[in-house]
């Protein structure tokens, strides 16, 4: 795995232990979206990751835990769709693991 992806990886975790901490499920709206906005910073300054590719997942990501934390999606299903999301991304059409610049 890339040294970059363990970086997001690490501002992914730091968001949810502070998610952890604070009650509002406005402020998780909030958290997921900064965690979203930095992650997209980390990311455009490496020349060798697929932005479309990382950002559709982390997009799709973001979005399924905005909606778990409002409500309206239930963790099992949530669940279920991340997993899909991650089969889509690692099996699914045009995944081809060149490096690009």
């Amino acid at each position: 795995m890339n040294q970059m992806w363990f970086q997001v990886l690490a501002v992914m975790i730091a968001g949810s232990i502070i998610k952890y901490l604070i009650v509002s499920p406005l402020a998780w709206v909030v958290i997921d979206l900064v965690v979203f906005g930095v992650a997209y910073l980390m990311l455009r300054r490496d020349p060798f990751i697929d932005m479309k590719r990382s950002m559709i997942f982390l997009g799709g990501l973001t979005a399924v835990n905005v909606l778990v934390d409002l409500g309206i999606m239930d963790g099992m299903i949530a669940n279920l769709v991340l997993l899909g999301l991650l089969g889509y991304m690692m099996f699914g059409r045009g995944n081809n693991n060149r490096r690009r610049r």
